[in-house]
Formats: C-alpha cells, structure tokens, sequence
C-alpha cells in the first residue's frame, strides 16, 4: 500500500460532472441533458401549435391559451423549473404570433391582449414552481425511500453475517450501490489496520496515513472541510459502537469533494457506520460467548477425566496391590487354587486398566485429529470372535449369543480400532446387565452393507437419555455406581463414523440395542467351507 502527502493528492484533477448517476446507467452530461430539456420543450410546443392551429381550432382563444399550459406543466415536472419557464414564454409568444390578431405578427390590435399576457405569464410561471416542486419532493422523497431501503437490507444482512468478512462485503456492497463511488473498510489491530475492499476496487488507494491514524485514534470524522484534516481527500467516517473504534469507511476518490460536502450524504454514512459496528460488536460478543464456553468445556472434560481416572484406576490397582500382597506374605497358607485365584485377580485388573488406558489413548487420538485408519478386507465375524475372547471375563455371567451369516460378510476396516468398538459395545452390555442376563450380537448382510447388533437385557436407557449416550464422559445418574468413564460408546461413534458407518441406539424392554451399519461385501465361496 502507498501513502501520498495530500498535497500531491489535491493536485490530482479528477472530472466527476458525468459521476453523479447511478451505477451501470449511462447518464448525459450535464449540457447534453440541458440541451436535450429545451428541445423537448421545442417540440412540445410546436405539435400543440401545429395541431391547433392546422385543424382550425374554433374556440375561444382563452381556451387556446390554456393548452399551452400543458407543456409548462410537462417540462417543469420531467425537466425542472427553467425549462418549464422557457415553456412558459415560448407558449406565449406561439400564442401571440399565430392565434391574437393580426397573426403571423407580434403586433396586438388590442392592448388588452398584454394584461391576458401578462396573466398568461404569471400563470404558467407560478404553474412551472408548483410542478417542479412536485417534482423535486418527489425525487427526495424517492431518494429517502431508497436510503430506507439500502439501510434496512443492510440491517437484514449484517444481522444474518456471522463473521467479519461477511459484514465488510455487504457494507462495501451497499456504499458502492447507493453513493456509485469506491469505498474501503479499514479494521482497526492491536498493531495497525487492515484494509478491506471489493472486487474491483483493490488497486492501492492513495490515502493519507495521518489522517486514518487520527479517525481510528480518536474515532471523529475526518474529510475536506470539517475541524479537523480539513484537506483530507477522501471521507473517513468512523466504525464505533459506544467508546469502542472498530474501523473507519474510507469513502470517495482523490479530489471529488461532492460527498464531504452534503450533509445527507455523511450522515448516511454515518448510519451506515454504526451498522456496521453494531455487526461486529454482535461477532466480538459471540467469539467471546464461544470461547468462554470452550474454556467452561475444556474445564468440564478436564475435572471429568481426572475424576474418571483417579475412580476408574484407584479400583484395579487397590485389587492388583491386595493380591500381590497376599501373594508375596510369606505367612500365608495358600493351596493351588487360592494362588491361581489370586493370579487371576491380577489379570482380570491389568485388563480393566488396559481397556480404560486403550480408551484415553483412542480418544486423544479422535480428538487431535490424529485416527489414521489402516483398512484391509476383514471377516467381520473373526472381529467378533476375537473381541469375545478379550471380554471372556467381563461377560462369564453373561452368556453371549451370537449369530451370524455363512460366509460372513467382508468390510474394509481397520481391525484394531474396529474390534476395540466391538469391545466397548460387549463391555457396556456386560457392565449394566444384572448376572445371567444373556446378550446378543447379530452379524446379517443385505447387499452392499452390514449391520451388526449388539442388545443387552439390562437397566436400558430413558428416553431423555438416548440423544446423549455417545456424548464424551456423560454417564446416567442411575449408573453412578457404576464403575466407567464415559468414553466407550464416543469412542465407538468415532470409529464408526470414521469408517463411513453410521450407529443408532435403540430402546428395548428390557435392555438397549446398538445397530452398526458398515459397507461391506459377501465373503468368496470358499468360507463356506471353513
């Protein structure tokens, strides 16, 4: 970006006479359109004399005089007031030469013609104030309607953006349409300003880095003629909500001054301005509102998995430490059977740590983004199969049920992270069954997918509850006795939807069932076999 001293700014002479339509019209330069006025009224005024005078217009002439009115109200209202004046005299001069005595001369036999004359004037000129009266409060109020319009599209828009390049667009958008001139959006940083403009506008303005410092600084108005910088070359109009600057509208083009000097076009910008920082205060608040309730979360999970962690591990290492001791006292009477016992304890502890240390892991790895899947061709029924075998002895007092088609479907997954599902399904039903409810696990194929059930005749879930099973560490009042961390079934939502899967819970009486459905494909004939 450059910055040019204002002095060689102003030394710029840029034409702005043909500037002053709207945008994408082709508007006549001011002579042309002057020129063009005067003629019409030319033309008018010759057809009405034409046409009264070729077809022998018998009336009186007072009534003559009345049609020439017609073009004085035409031109004043289409035109404004000087054509209509100039139609005005032109009728009456028509008047006198073709229709009072002796025509086709300016000469009267009567001088109460010029009383009717002067009448006729005064007539059509106050008719020529009137209609061009009308016609100037007309296209103000138009105008008015338009601003109302632009700003009330602009609320519309800024009220719907929800991030501050959307804001900036439609305020650019919106200046350019209504003003037809370039317009920039500087946002005020800790360090400095950010420049913003539209498609088409990007060239480097020359602005004056004085004076954007001191609107962004003090947050008042800066363009040619006001208190302060009142040779600035472009209209800065300041962005700010209360005492807080958000940035300025950088407005106009080196040397056209026609908008700093109206009134109506400053305080349009002005409104326009305060939109604007309405807008992105209102994101300001929201990113704030988000980040606290990130932090709030962030606190939430933290307390939860130390909470989970110091519960779920404090168990198995009071038990491995109980059986270790007993093992090691030398006092102890122990036969075969108790050791085995106790060795068992061991294990099955060491395992519980295992899957709760297996699920803190697989969690981090979802939530940094870090779960690469290894896919392969798998049998889904061997996922099963060996899932069961690492849950032998959660499930001893449920006898698991499971049924599933030969050959057993194929899917293209990752069989760590896929089995490690499995378990956490397997564990759950295992976990919140009374002893010797059964649980049942379906493997069927239908085509081109898979689906595989997983239905425990346990507590269920309350309706209330089926929206947040698969939430991060959200476990049910009823179950806080439970041992659990709340992971398993996020962390089963996660690998399967990282496989292109979809899973739904389903209430049943009694128990809860949980449907995967994967792409798969039939096995190859051979597995029939085996």
């Amino acid at each position: 970006m450059r910055f040019t001293p204002k002095w060689q700014i102003l030394r710029v002479n840029w034409p702005t006479w043909w500037q002053e339509g709207r945008q994408g019209e082709t508007a006549l330069p001011r002579p042309a359109r002057a020129v063009w006025a005067y003629a019409a009224v030319c033309g008018m005024d010759a057809l009405l004399t034409g046409l009264v005078f070729l077809l022998d217009f018998h009336y009186d002439r007072v009534n003559i005089a009345m049609l020439y009115l017609i073009p004085v109200v035409v031109a004043s209202g289409v035109y404004g007031l000087w054509p209509g004046v100039f139609a005005a005299c032109l009728g009456l001069m028509s008047f006198d030469f073709f229709f009072v005595p002796p025509i086709f001369s300016y000469a009267v036999s009567d001088l109460r013609f010029l009383v009717s004359f002067a009448v006729f004037l005064v007539v059509a000129i106050t008719t020529a104030g009137l209609a061009s009266s009308m016609r100037r409060r007309a296209e103000e109020a138009s105008q008015r309607a338009r601003i109302a319009q632009t700003l009330f599209r602009m609320s519309r828009a800024l009220t719907a953006a929800m991030d501050e390049a959307r804001v900036v667009q439609t305020a650019l958008e919106q200046v350019r349409d209504l003003l037809n001139t370039h317009a920039y959006i500087a946002l005020k940083r800790p360090h400095g300003y950010d420049l913003r403009a539209l498609q088409g506008d990007e060239a480097d303005p020359v602005i004056d880095r004085q004076v954007l410092d001191w609107v962004l600084r003090h947050g008042d108005l800066a363009s040619f003629g006001s208190k302060s910088h009142g040779q600035a070359a472009f209209l800065y109009v300041p962005i700010r909500a209360q005492d807080e600057v958000y940035g300025a509208f950088i407005v106009g083009e080196p040397g056209q001054f026609r908008l700093a000097t109206r009134g109506e076009i400053v305080d349009i910008l002005r409104a326009m301005a305060s939109l604007v920082a309405i807008a992105l205060s209102r994101i300001a608040s929201e990113e704030r509102a988000r980040l606290a309730d990130i932090a709030a979360e962030s606190e939430r999970i933290r307390t939860a998995i130390l909470n989970s962690i110091s519960h779920e591990l404090r168990t198995p290492i009071t038990t491995m430490l109980g059986a270790a001791e007993a093992l090691l006292d030398p006092g102890a009477s122990l036969d075969p059977a108790d050791r085995r016992e106790l060795v068992l304890t061991l294990r099955n502890s060491a395992l519980r740590m295992n899957r709760l240390v297996t699920n803190l892991i697989g969690m981090a790895r979802i939530e940094g983004g870090m779960l690469v899947l290894n896919r392969r061709p798998t049998d889904l029924a061997d996922v099963i199969r060996s899932a069961l075998h690492e849950v032998a002895e959660l499930t001893a007092d449920h006898p698991v049920r499971v049924r599933a088609p030969h050959p057993s479907p194929i899917a293209e997954v990752d069989e760590t992270l896929f089995q490690q599902a499995v378990v956490n399904l397997l564990s759950n039903a295992a976990k919140y069954s009374p002893p010797g409810a059964p649980t049942d696990v379906t493997l069927a194929s239908c085509g081109t997918e898979a689906t595989l059930e997983v239905r425990d005749y346990g507590i269920g879930i309350s309706d209330d509850e089926i929206d947040r099973v698969f939430d991060k560490f959200y476990r049910s009042q009823r179950v806080n006795k439970i041992p659990g961390t709340g992971l398993g079934l996020a962390i089963v939502r996660a690998v399967v939807e990282a496989h292109g899967g979809h899973i739904e819970v389903e209430r049943m009486n009694p128990g809860t069932a949980f449907h995967i459905r994967l792409a798969a494909r039939p096995a190859p004939k051979e597995a029939e076999n085996r």
